[in-house]
């Protein structure tokens, strides 16, 4: 009987080093929104429908878009502030297809270019813009986490 429960107690221990960034990721995410017509029960958080025979009070900005009517819901990334005169000089010394490239970043993805050290500038161009993508968007300790992949990783395709 121990024998099993050393092995439960051993693969309750892998799976929750397996599951942390998982769930960290989790904690990061906005919580969905609920549906036009359902409410939140304060007790469980679960969104219910709403109790027969009532009609819901419509809810400004959850129309569905495809009703008349209907409005985007606003942008949430904030555009990437004017570049200095440095930066502007910089990225004239680019080739036009980088210059491209840089102009299709998000707006984070720009910002966190001009935050990096000239080293981790010359790594970030050789990311996918994916990668680019979701680098800008992570905390601290992760890009540091990240950056140490990169660079190992670099390292390794250079030798």
């Amino acid at each position: 009987m121990h024998k099993y429960l050393n092995k439960f107690t051993l693969a309750s221990a892998a799976m929750a080093l397996v599951m942390t960034p998982a769930m960290a990721g989790a904690q990061e995410q906005t919580p969905p929104e609920t549906m036009p017509g359902t409410t939140t029960s304060p007790s469980t958080d679960a969104t219910t429908p709403p109790m027969p025979g009532t009609t819901p009070p419509p809810m400004e900005g959850n129309t569905p878009p495809s009703m008349p009517g209907a409005t985007p819901p606003p942008a949430t990334e904030a555009p990437a502030p004017e570049p200095t005169d440095e930066q502007v000089a910089q990225m004239d010394s680019w080739p036009a297809d980088k210059q491209t490239s840089y102009k299709a970043w998000s707006p984070a993805a720009q910002n966190y270019f001009w935050s990096l050290t000239e080293d981790r500038q010359e790594m970030f161009w050789r990311l996918t813009d994916g990668d680019k993508e979701t680098l800008a968007k992570l905390n601290d300790a992760q890009r540091e986490t990240a950056w140490a992949q990169i660079k190992t990783k670099l390292e390794a395709l250079s030798s």
